[in-house]
């Protein structure tokens, strides 16, 4: 900000942070008609969903090398272990050319996000593609090697159909399950007595489907973590995805461009600043005091001489002090409410196109096809692990906008143990980088670190009603879940300001025309 200091002393909400939540919660309350003072201490746009240039990336990593700061309290999204291989030539030079996120994820075709970049127009900010394709890594072990391929999982009825690797007895078992599922199965006969039954019990025993395609249903369409995840909760959950197919292509989710998540929290950022939100990011942002008052709360900026007060203020755990995130123990007698999630990560670049894209290796019948085959630019690659949890790889292409010509990133993560001594003598390197060269054995970069976020069975503790502390996501469906859950935290900080009988989230006061000042009778 290049004023020396801000326009008012005062403002009706305050927000601190520029991630997903907080940036929608910010511009659906700018739209309402508040005045809207937006605030991040870092120097870029995104937060905790940020998507980053590579020295920024690296910048990011050697500030989280070492285990997290004893000043951050068992609320906050902690970072550590984290590294980077060095640059090469070509990289430093190009390294302003890349767009990696700190939150990848892909996003359901029906959902919170997108309802709510449709209801708020920013979907005109932002672009997706639909998501290529999704896979299995099926291994095969012999005495002298471990080898393996990349089997495509189709996700829709005509897919399926035309899958030959499937026999037709079992093309009629898959697609009564599917039916089962996208309809209101909650009541049926089929599932009474067997909701809290692991998934694939529940499919081998109800359904008569094979291991192989039990695995493709968990893994692929379901998108769990385990086989033994809750039956209910992972159908419902399957439901939506498969809902999803059919409103913008043959694959439920989108692939958003330019690093996806940070991407999208800037398109909000842009609503909030159209409708008089006023932006500071950098050091000038980064809270000297704050405290709460008889009307709501004040704080202290660098860029501002005088106190800045507000009614509300709007943040994530991580942009406040720890003595603001007070715990009720009456509400909090249960130590297993709390529950760790703790993710080994990697982002790798390479220049070689990984198996996985290749069209000729993921669908043979195209192999005698006259026409040149294009490859996919974007995919899920998924590597069941018999008695643990499943790694994850999301591979994005230069279509996407996220990397040069010629490139591709490859994201991967896991969960691991929840008991945070396990996973101190864990190396997310260890750990991750045997699957990094199942996809590419000729990366050009590489970055890893662990994420360490808590879930809670309730709200984080607030410690008034002035300040709205936003729920990071904390789960292991990172990947399919995070962004919707992003969105639902922005539309319930918004009604906390508001209230239930105030003005609707994103609620259109006029149509487009009228907002642009064009009279009926001149279309």
């Amino acid at each position: 900000m290049s004023n020396p200091e801000l326009e008012s002393d005062h403002y009706d909400v305050i927000v601190i942070g520029t991630g997903l939540s907080e940036s929608i919660a910010a511009a659906s309350l700018a739209k309402s008609g508040k005045s809207v003072l937006h605030l991040d201490p870092n120097e870029y746009y995104g937060g905790e969903q940020a998507s980053l240039t590579l020295d920024e990336l690296i910048n990011w990593s050697n500030q989280h090398a070492s285990s997290s700061s004893s000043n951050s309290s068992k609320y906050h999204i902690r970072y550590s272990s984290s590294s980077t291989t060095s640059l090469t030539e070509e990289l430093e030079f190009n390294k302003r050319r890349y767009s990696l996120s700190l939150f990848p994820s892909i996003l359901p075709s029906r959902g919170q996000l997108i309802d709510t970049l449709i209801s708020s127009d920013v979907s005109k900010y932002v672009s997706f593609r639909i998501l290529d394709s999704i896979s299995l890594y099926t291994s095969t072990q012999t005495e002298k090697e471990e080898s393996g391929k990349f089997r495509k999982v189709p996700g829709s009825k005509e897919e399926i159909f035309k899958d030959k690797s499937i026999s037709l007895i079992d093309k009629r078992k898959l697609m009564k399950f599917l039916l089962f599922t996208a309809g209101e199965f909650e009541q049926d006969d089929l599932l009474k007595g067997k909701e809290n039954q692991p998934l694939i019990q529940f499919l081998q025993e109800t359904f008569s489907l094979s291991s192989s395609l039990s695995e493709s249903i968990i893994y692929a369409i379901s998108h769990c973590t385990s086989p033994q995840e809750n039956t209910l909760s992972a159908l419902q959950r399957t439901r939506r995805y498969l809902k999803s197919i059919g409103r913008y292509g043959n694959n439920a989710f989108l692939v958003g461009q330019y690093g996806g998540a940070g991407e999208i929290s800037q398109g909000f950022c842009r609503a909030c600043a159209v409708f008089g939100g006023t932006y500071v990011l950098g050091p000038s942002a980064s809270l000297t005091s704050i405290e709460t008052t008889s009307e709501g709360v004040s704080i202290k900026l660098p860029c501002h001489p005088r106190p800045v007060t507000a009614s509300h203020l709007i943040s994530s755990p991580n942009h406040l002090p720890s003595v603001l995130i007070q715990r009720n123990s009456s509400s909090y007698t249960n130590s297993n409410q709390e529950e760790q999630f703790i993710t080994a990560h990697c982002v790798a670049i390479t220049k070689t196109l990984p198996a996985a894209l290749r069209r000729n290796t993921l669908d043979p019948d195209l192999k005698d096809d006259n026409e040149e085959i294009e490859n996919d630019d974007t995919a899920v690659v998924v590597f069941p692990r018999e008695g643990d949890n499943v790694v994850r790889c999301y591979v994005n292409g230069e279509g996407t906008g996220s990397c040069p010509p010629g490139q591709y990133i490859i994201y991967l993560s896991t969960a691991l143990s929840k008991e945070p001594s396990n996973a101190k003598s864990t190396s997310p390197s260890e750990m991750l980088k045997p699957y990094l060269d199942k996809i590419t054995s000729d990366s050009i970069f590489e970055s890893y670190y662990i994420s360490t976020r808590l879930s809670l069975t309730s709200d984080i503790p607030e410690s008034s009603d002035s300040i709205i502390i936003l729920k990071p996501y904390a789960g292991d469906e990172l990947l399919t879940e995070g962004l919707d859950w992003e969105a639902k935290q922005g539309e319930e900080a918004y009604y906390k300001v508001i209230g239930k009988d105030g003005k609707q989230f994103f609620e259109k006061d006029a149509t487009e025309e009228e907002e642009l000042g064009i009279d009926q009778d001149d279309l």
